[in-house]
């Protein structure tokens, strides 16, 4: 029975993400990566035990790019194998948005936080004062990344679920895997904090 996870956040948000899904699963042991949009990087080691990474939007992607050594499976919330549109993928976000927002995250980082974080679903405060050179590098990975074959290799260990209102066409798209639809957006883990628990912890407790 895997009893420990390794968190990756999305863009735009920090480690405390997931404190309100994780409130659920208190027997869990977790490591959380912060990748430094307001304050310090914190990338720690994978688990020695086996494990479930789980990730969020970007952060899924992310995971999906990584040697994760001794991950018995994937859990990912409102994630996505690719971000931006291409010819093969109708349904990522043209890569011209990702342009506009990297130009105006110089000029106005707290600006653009706030108008994404607000698509996403949320109006709370930034967590910390923005890092633009860390902000910027994760809105070059979305726009450059592309796991599907990765997240293809994986075959019934990456479980999913999104939002059926997600503004992201490529988290509302999903996987080629099976996994599930829910009411609402792209911010499962805040706004379905139990749910999202009792997802992970069916996965904890079966990874197959």
């Amino acid at each position: 029975m895997t009893r420990a996870l390794y968190l990756m956040h999305g863009w735009g948000f920090d480690a405390s993400f997931w404190a309100a899904m994780l409130a659920h699963l208190p027997d869990v042991s977790t490591q959380i990566v912060d990748c430094g949009y307001f304050g310090s990087e914190h990338r720690p080691p994978l688990p020695q035990t086996p494990y479930l990474a789980v990730g969020h939007s970007a952060g899924s992607l992310a995971l999906l790019g990584q040697d994760l050594s001794g991950c018995e499976g994937l859990v990912f919330f409102n994630g996505f194998p690719r971000f931006t549109a291409a010819p093969d993928f109708p349904d990522g976000t043209p890569e011209r948005v990702l342009i506009r927002m990297r130009a105006r995250l110089k000029r106005d980082p707290a600006s653009v936080l706030h108008d994404f974080r607000a698509l996403c679903g949320t109006d709370a405060p930034l967590p910390g004062t923005p890092d633009v050179d860390a902000l910027a590098q994760g809105l070059e990975e979305l726009q450059s990344l592309d796991c599907r074959s990765q997240a293809a290799n994986w075959k019934n260990k990456l479980h999913w679920m999104t939002g059926t209102d997600d503004p992201f066409g490529a988290a509302k798209a999903g996987f080629t895997t099976p996994g599930e639809r829910v009411e609402g957006k792209h911010l499962l883990p805040l706004t379905h904090p139990e749910f999202c628990a009792n997802f992970v912890r069916r996965w904890l407790d079966d990874p197959r």
